[in-house]
């Protein structure tokens, strides 16, 4: 009574206009961590650079498709109102070519036989 489970972002190409430490390297907070009356205890701010050698750093958009812990983070809004607005563009790859098609269902009605 339940439908197969399956990532449908696995062929998928993501896309953001914005990212945290591009074009230069910033620290950013978890929220939790920066509630206006709430001390804060051990706070954890690390630093992200698109451009770093070291994958910590790094947040691209395309972390929140791969699959893995990785994530995507975006710029802080300190940085200017241009970034209080995010654009993430999702394209499924949903749309298939005649050809595609064709092929898909020759292989459907395939059977090897022995």
């Amino acid at each position: 009574l339940f439908p197969a489970i399956f990532n449908l972002a696995s062929n998928a190409e993501i896309s953001s206009n914005a990212t945290c430490g591009d074009p230069e390297p910033e620290v950013y907070c978890k929220l939790v961590e920066h509630v206006p009356g709430r001390r804060i205890k051990n706070p954890h701010c690390p630093k992200c650079d698109a451009n770093s050698v070291l994958s910590k750093e790094r947040h691209p958009i395309t972390n929140a498709i791969d699959g893995t812990n990785q994530w995507w983070q975006s710029p802080s809004i300190k940085n200017g109102r241009q970034l209080h607005w995010i654009t993430i563009t999702l394209d499924l790859k949903q749309v298939r070519t005649t050809q595609e098609l064709k092929t898909s269902t020759l292989m459907q009605n395939y059977t090897v036989t022995s």
